[in-house]
């Protein structure tokens, strides 16, 4: 016997009509402004890439002198 408090149907409620302004309404702003991530977040990360990005330069650069004092 299926339970009747199942959440698996991913539809609205079938008496809830709301019509294509709230469709549209929901797919706006808010959503996105909660999922987007500060400004100084956003920098930390970069400035971490970067610092990752200066480490992987400088190894390149000693494995690639290393193996052309080595020729």
């Amino acid at each position: 016997m299926p339970n009747p408090n199942s959440q698996t149907d991913a539809g609205p409620a079938p008496d809830a009509d709301l019509g294509p302004e709230s469709e549209s309404a929901s797919r706006d702003g808010p959503t996105l402004l909660a999922a987007t991530p500060d400004a100084d977040a956003v920098f930390d990360q970069l400035r971490t890439l970067a610092v990752l990005a200066g480490f992987l330069a400088l190894l390149v650069t000693l494995i690639t002198v290393e193996l052309l004092v080595r020729i």
